[in-house]
C-alpha cells in the first residue's frame, strides 16, 4: 500500500463523512479524493513523474493537505518548507532538493521572488491564495485533462519502498539535510501508533501544529486520513481559537509542546475552558514539569502522554501508555513495528538503567539523507540508525531520554542546532570567536544562547548580534542572549575544541 492507497480505502469506506474541517468548511471524503485526484492529474499534464520533487511553502489549511496526497498518488516526492525560513535558508533547501514546482500562497511572493533559484526560472511557482480565509475553489492555473479523472490511474505504479518525502532538518555542519522516507516507513510508523493509541474513525484531530514539520502533519492530517477520521485544521496555535474549535468541533485528540500546554492551562485560570470531548493529548519536543502535568490532567480529566521522535524517523518511536500511570519523565514503551537499544560508550548493549545512545532499527528510520552519502553512512551503521541521543530503559522496559549527544537546542518544540547561528554570526566581521548553547526558558523549554568574542578593537551590542540572526534566521532560531567574553572563558579539550556541556554547566551556574 502507499500513502495515497490510504485515503482512497477510507473515502471508499467514509465517503460521505467529514473529513477537513477549516473554519466554516467541511470537506467530505468524497470531494476530498476527488479533489486529489484533481491535482495530481493536472501535475502529470504539467510532465511531473515519479521520483519528481515537489514543494509546499503554505501555513496549514487544507491545500496543503490535498497538494500532498495529490503528490503521493503520482509518486512525487514532497518537500515541505518551514513559513519561517528565511531567504538563505529557502535558497538553500531549493537549490538541495531541486522540485520541478513550488506551490506557495500568495503572502509568500515577495520572500520567493527574492530568491535566487527562482528568479533564474529554475522551478515553477503556483501561487495560491493565503490569506487565512476559505478556499476559492480549486486553485492553480493548472490544466486538467478530465473533470473527474479516474481514481486509479497512476496510483498503482506507486510503491511501498519508494520515496515519499524529502524531510529536512537542520545539521551539526551548519546546514539542514534532508531525511528521506518512503511510503512503506511512514505507513508503518501510523499503524504502529494507531495500535498504541487507540486512534478510530470516530477521532476528531485539531491540528494546531505547523504542518511542515513532519511529524506534526504525519500525527494529525497522517493518522485522520489513516483511520478515516475528522481533521480540522487551525493556521497556528492560538489559546482562544483553539479551545473554540476543541469545543466546536468536539475534538479528541490533538498534539502540543510544553508551551501550548502552559498557554492552555494559564488561560484556564481567567476563563472556563471546557475540554471534556477530548481523550488524549501528547506532548513531544520536551517533557512537561511534572508539578504543571498533575495540576492540568487533574483539571482537564484527560491524559496526555510523553512521546520520543524524531525527522529522521518520519513519526515515534516510544510512547507513553495512556492506561497506565505517569513514570516520572519516561517516554513510555517502544512502540509496534520499532526496534531501539541503547549502546554504551564502549559499544555493548547497556543492561537496565545503564545509560548510552539511542539506536533505532534502520528499518523505521530515514532511507537516507538527501544528497549526503558520508552523513548517511554516519547516521545508518549495522543496520541501526544513531541517533546522537542518550537515554536508558528501566527494569520495566520503559524508555527515558537522559540527555543530547549532539547540541541541538529545542526551543517551543522546535529543533535549533547551535551551528547554523554561529556559522551566521561569524559573517559579522567583528566576531572572533563564537559557541553557542541553550538555556534553561521556563516557557520555551530552552532559549539560544550566545558567548561572543570581539576581534581587537572591534565593537559591538547585544541587539546588533540578536538583530542579525533575525534578520538571516527563522524567528524560533535567533538569539535571546548574547554574553560578551574572552577567548580564555571557553572550557576547551586537547585540540582547542570547546566544550559546549561544560559550558552549559557554567551558563546555568551563572545564571543560578
Amino acid at each position: 500500500m502507499n500513502l495515497f492507497e490510504s485515503l482512497n480505502a477510507s473515502a471508499r469506506r467514509h465517503a460521505e463523512k467529514t473529513a477537513i474541517v477549516h473554519g466554516s468548511e467541511r470537506i467530505p471524503y468524497g470531494e476530498f479524493v476527488s479533489q486529489v485526484n484533481w491535482y495530481a492529474d493536472a501535475l502529470e499534464e504539467r510532465g511531473l513523474r515519479k521520483g519528481d520533487r515537489i514543494a509546499l511553502l503554505m501555513h496549514n489549511c487544507p491545500e496543503f493537505v490535498i497538494w500532498f496526497y495529490g503528490a503521493m498518488k503520482l509518486g512525487l516526492v514532497t518537500v515541505s518548507l518551514n513559513v519561517m525560513f528565511k531567504k538563505d535558508e529557502m535558497e538553500y533547501v531549493l537549490k538541495d532538493s531541486e522540485p520541478r514546482i513550488l506551490v506557495a500562497q500568495e503572502p509568500f511572493r515577495p520572500l520567493l521572488e527574492s530568491v535566487d533559484f527562482i528568479r533564474e526560472k529554475r522551478i515553477e511557482v503556483v501561487w495560491i491564495g493565503g490569506d487565512g480565509g476559505e478556499r476559492a475553489g480549486r486553485e492553480p492555473g493548472l490544466e486538467q485533462r478530465n473533470a473527474d479523472p479516474p481514481e486509479e490511474r497512476g496510483a498503482g505504479a506507486v510503491k511501498p519502498e519508494d520515496a515519499a518525502v524529502i524531510a529536512y532538518t537542520s545539521g551539526t555542519t551548519g546546514f539542514p539535510k534532508g531525511a528521506v522516507h518512503t511510503h512503506e516507513n511512514i505507513l508503518v510508523h501510523l499503524e504502529g501508533m494507531r495500535r498504541h493509541l487507540g486512534f478510530h474513525s470516530g477521532d476528531v484531530f485539531l491540528a494546531a501544529l505547523p504542518f511542515f514539520q513532519l511529524v506534526a502533519f504525519l500525527i494529525h492530517a497522517g493518522m485522520s486520513v489513516h483511520v478515516g477520521g475528522t481533521l480540522v485544521i487551525l493556521e497556528k496555535f492560538e489559546p482562544h481559537r483553539f479551545l473554540e474549535a476543541v469545543k466546536s468541533e468536539g475534538a479528541t485528540f490533538f498534539a502540543g509542546v510544553p508551551t501550548i500546554y502552559h498557554m492552555i492551562y494559564g488561560v484556564s485560570e481567567e476563563f472556563d475552558v471546557d475540554l471534556r470531548t477530548v481523550r488524549l493529548g501528547i506532548c513531544a519536543g520536551s517533557p512537561l514539569s511534572q508539578k504543571l502535568r498533575e495540576q492540568f490532567e487533574r483539571k482537564f480529566s484527560f491524559r496526555i502522554v510523553h512521546c520520543y521522535g524524531m525527522t529522521e524517523i518520519a513519526l515515534i518511536a516510544a510512547c507513553e501508555e495512556p492506561s497506565s500511570p505517569p513514570k516520572g519523565v519516561s517516554v513510555g514503551r517502544v512502540l509496534p513495528y520499532v526496534r531501539v537499544r541503547i549502546v554504551r560508550e564502549d559499544g555493548e548493549p547497556a543492561g537496565p538503567e545503564e545509560t548510552g545512545e539511542i539506536e533505532i532499527g534502520a528499518e523505521r528510520a530515514l532511507k537516507h539523507y538527501w544528497n549526503k552519502p558520508l552523513e548517511t553512512g554516519e547516521a545508518i551503521r549495522g543496520g541501526w540508525f544513531f541517533t546522537g541521543d542518550v537515554g536508558r530503559f528501566d527494569t520495566e522496559g520503559l524508555l527515558t531520554i537522559v540527555d543530547r549527544k549532539k547540541d541541538m537546542i529545542i526551543r517551543g518544540g522546535f529543533n535549533v542546532f547551535p551551528a547554523e547561528i554561529e556559522r551566521v554570526l561569524l559573517q559579522d566581521p567583528r566576531v572572533q570567536e563564537v559557541a553557542v548553547v541553550g538555556v534553561p526558558q521556563e516557557r520555551l523549554g530552552e532559549v539560544p544562547k550566545a558567548f561572543v568574542v570581539l576581534k581587537e578593537r572591534a565593537r559591538a551590542t547585544e541587539e546588533e548580534l540578536i538583530g542579525l540572526t533575525r534578520e538571516k534566521l527563522a524567528n524560533f532560531k535567533a538569539l535571546d542572549e548574547v554574553e560578551f567574553v574572552d577567548a580564555g572563558f571557553f572550557p576547551r579539550n586537547a585540540l582547542g575544541k570547546i566544550l559546549k556541556a561544560k559550558l552549559r554547566i557554567i551558563s546555568k551556574r551563572n545564571r543560578g
